[in-house]
């Protein structure tokens, strides 16, 4: 579920008035590429024969979506050192 906030409540004045210029109406703000880098962290770590229960302590993830973002990587590009059959 995402999370709306009142623009005004949340930035400077200055901000929200120079916002202003440029749009007005609803807008989304991404959070960045936080996801995105984990992610590649999580292949990177497995790659190197981690086990998911090492990954999932470092990157601060459960072991449940360390292995769902293995398999979804390993998908991706039809291969992967080291995936078991079993995942859970």
């Amino acid at each position: 579920m995402k999370k709306y906030a009142n623009a005004v409540n949340v930035l400077p004045k200055e901000l929200v008035a120079e916002l202003k210029k440029h749009y007005t109406g609803m807008l989304y703000v991404p959070k960045g590429n936080h996801y995105r880098e984990r992610r590649k962290l999580v292949i990177m770590l497995h790659d190197q024969k981690m086990d998911a229960k090492e990954i999932a302590s470092i990157v601060g993830l459960g072991i449940r979506r360390v292995h769902q973002i293995i398999a979804h990587e390993c998908g991706k590009v039809h291969h992967c050192k080291g995936l078991d059959k079993k995942m859970y």
